[in-house]
This record gives structure tokens, sequence and C-alpha cells, in this order.
């Protein structure tokens, strides 16, 4: 086309043209550049000086290497036994090789008092037996309070109610 035909300079088309697509390219660049913002800020990368950073907060429980705070889990695990109608003495003595004498005797205890023997097959550690400690006392009080202290007297004559004492030695 030429100036004679449209009435218009040549220029000024191209000139049009190349407006719009300077117009159209800044209105990207502006979307382009908010939405890494708006990914930067979403993500935490960048930060006004003035907000308050965000903080890791996180809770240690120092009483996992307690044997005190680890006998009152026992205690509490006890009367959740109790409440559930268990009646249960934790021992870390072997399952006898006997099992006639032996089962014959838990089996009693368990018709006549309800009590069964939870035998502990780990390695008795000062943690284990104070859980154990603290499940077995709150359960020979209640035992004792079910069915009297010669009932009690002729569990605790028991071996197995014992638990194994700590080497003084080392």
């Amino acid at each position: 086309m030429t100036e004679l035909d449209s009435g218009r300079p040549e220029g000024a088309a191209t000139w049009r043209r190349s407006r719009r697509i300077h117009v159209v390219a800044a209105l990207v660049s502006l979307l382009a550049a908010g939405s890494v913002v708006w990914l930067f800020d979403t993500f935490g990368i960048v930060r006004p000086s003035d907000a308050v950073e965000r903080q890791l907060v996180a809770s240690v429980d120092l009483r996992i290497g307690d044997p005190t705070a680890v006998g009152q889990q026992g205690e509490a695990r006890a009367r959740a036994d109790i409440a559930a109608g268990l009646l249960q003495w934790q021992t870390f003595a072997k399952q006898p090789r006997d099992a006639d004498a032996e089962a014959e005797r838990a089996q009693r205890l368990k018709a006549r008092y309800g009590l069964a023997w939870v035998y502990k097959t780990t390695e008795p550690t000062p943690l284990a037996l104070a859980f154990v400690s603290g499940y077995n006392r709150v359960m020979q009080a209640e035992f004792e309070r079910r069915h009297g202290k010669a009932a009690l007297d002729e569990l605790l004559r028991d071996p197995r109610a014992r638990l194994p004492q700590k080497d003084t030695a080392s």
C-alpha cells in the first residue's frame, strides 16, 4: 500500500502494529513477574523484612529415659487393664519348661483368681524393670483388694512374681 491508496502514511500502520506488540509484551511481562513474585511468596523464598520469621517449634519428651516416668506409664497401663477387666502379672521369668506343674499352677491361679501371667521376652533393662514394677505394683494392690492378703502371699511366693535384680557388682 502506498500513501495515495489509503490516505495514510505507510509508517503509521507499522507504528500501530509495533505499538500493539509492545503493549502485549509489557502486559505479559508484568503477568510473568507477578506470577514469579506470587510463587516466591507462596514457597517462602522472599519475605518482607518486617515479617515475623516462622519458627520450627518442637517438643521433646525428656521423660523417655526416666525410670520414674516409665514406672508411672506402667501404672497407667495397669489401671487401664483393670478398667478393661484384665488381671495380669508381668514377669521376665522364662516360660516354664516343666509344663505340667507350672501350667497347672497357672491355670489354677487363672481359674481361682482370674490372674494371667504375661511373660516378657525382652532382656530386663532398667526401663523395662521400672515399667513392669509399676505395672505389678498397681496389679498387686488390685489383687489384694479383690482376693485378700492370703491370696497375695500365695502369689508372691511364686518365683515368677519377683523381678530380677540388677547386678550390683558392676
